[in-house]
């Protein structure tokens, strides 16, 4: 009779829908993001199968190669632009112009680029 009535609440439950992209935050491991290790694997990987597939589809022979590098963590700061340790001022002053949205900041830019032709 308790079998019955699992298979019963079973039947009752609700699914909820998830994107691709929630099911494998939630479950790194089967998308091959479980360590570091693996995670450079797979995407190396995937980088590769979609550059073959890409040739594939418009008859082109391919020509990949893929350089891996290791960085400290400086090195990767600077390789994104991001500055680490850097004045407050010069921080405080990038970032106010990133939240006004009244555009002058992009105007200025405009202007100077029109400038420099």
């Amino acid at each position: 009779a308790g079998s019955k009535s699992k298979t019963k609440n079973a039947k009752e439950e609700i699914q909820v829908a998830k994107s691709p992209a929630e099911f494998f935050a939630e479950n790194q491991a089967i998308a091959g993001f479980d360590n570091m290790g693996k995670s450079l694997y797979t995407t190396l990987r995937e980088l590769v199968e979609n550059s073959l597939d890409a040739c594939e589809s418009v008859n082109v022979l391919p020509d990949i190669a893929v350089f891996v590098e290791e960085l400290t963590m400086e090195q990767f700061n600077k390789e994104r632009g991001v500055s680490v340790g850097g004045s407050s001022a010069g921080k405080r002053s990038s970032g106010a112009g990133a939240d006004d949205n009244d555009g002058s900041s992009a105007a200025n830019d405009k202007s100077s680029a029109a400038a420099s032709k």
